[in-house]
């Protein structure tokens, strides 16, 4: 068992208190976020962080050889992977890695239908990010990361909270207030307080905390991004609870500002290429 180093005060946590107790989120994703957050861009550091956890960069390495698909080399080292990749696209390996290891492997259906989600959206966020002016590996890390505070529910209420999400409706502030009856918390409740538990960037525990709240003209750009990308998943079949949501692209652009919207690709393409990516990560992470 596993104790958190820190505690949020701001949050009470109620039956949820057993989050103390979880394990945390692995220690090369916070390294991770901690040089993304003060924006440090140093090969060196990266490669430090990798060459730590050997286990974890063999990991790294074989999703990067998924990526690469169809290249004539196979990427053997962290120097190589860099050259081949990119650090942006490094870290989104990195940070994909680490995701996987927190949720665990093949423990229920409801863990795997929170992972597709999550997987899902980081990848519509990378697809949308240069319509939504985000970065793409923040949008990409803020994606992924944006319904962690689901998995812990998952841990904490292995039966009744993924009996909740199967019979749960399709409307998020009906679902949360299901969530706040059976749990004390929600998702997004306790996913701030893991957050900012584990020192996550200010912007990524913002959507964390907050990716359901109703956008207007101070949103943030990467909650906006990120809102915006988990309603293309959820109209794209990577649907957490409930059932897929019918598509309707206005659902989705709604979000993004409206002249850069009118610039995406036909929607059916955008479906293939998400579907594609999302493929190609899960066979390096077998």
């Amino acid at each position: 068992m596993f104790q958190l180093i820190a505690a949020n005060p701001r949050i009470d946590l109620g039956r949820a208190s057993g989050v103390h107790f979880l394990r945390p989120f692995p220690l090369a994703g916070r390294r991770l976020l901690e040089l993304i957050d003060s924006g440090a861009k140093h090969l060196r550091e990266l490669s430090r962080l990798l060459r730590s956890d050997a286990a974890f960069s063999s990991q790294v390495l074989r999703l990067a050889n998924s990526a690469l698909l169809g290249s004539t080399h196979e990427v053997t080292s962290i120097q190589q992977m860099l050259s081949a990749l990119g650090v942006d696209r490094l870290r989104a390996l990195v940070v994909t890695v680490a995701m996987r290891n927190y949720m665990g492997l093949g423990v229920t259906e409801s863990f795997g239908l929170c992972w597709r989600h999550n997987l899902g959206t980081a990848l519509w966020c990378d697809l949308l990010a240069d319509c939504g002016n985000v970065e793409k590996a923040s949008g990409y890390t803020g994606g992924l990361l944006h319904d962690i505070g689901r998995t812990a529910l998952l841990m904490l209420f292995p039966t009744e909270y993924p009996r909740l999400t199967q019979n749960s409706l399709n409307l998020a502030g009906e679902k949360l207030e299901e969530e706040r009856r059976l749990c004390d918390v929600d998702h997004c409740q306790i996913g701030d307080y893991l957050a900012e538990s584990w020192n996550f960037p200010a912007e990524l525990t913002d959507v964390i905390a907050h990716h359901h709240e109703a956008a207007g003209p101070g949103t943030p750009k990467l909650r906006l991004l990120v809102q915006a990308a988990c309603t293309a998943a959820n109209m794209s079949g990577f649907h957490a609870a409930g059932t897929t949501w019918a598509w309707e692209s206005r659902r989705m652009t709604d979000f993004l500002p409206p002249a850069n919207a009118r610039l995406l690709p036909p929607a059916g393409v955008m479906r293939e290429r998400v579907a594609a990516a999302f493929n190609t990560i899960e066979r390096g992470l077998v």
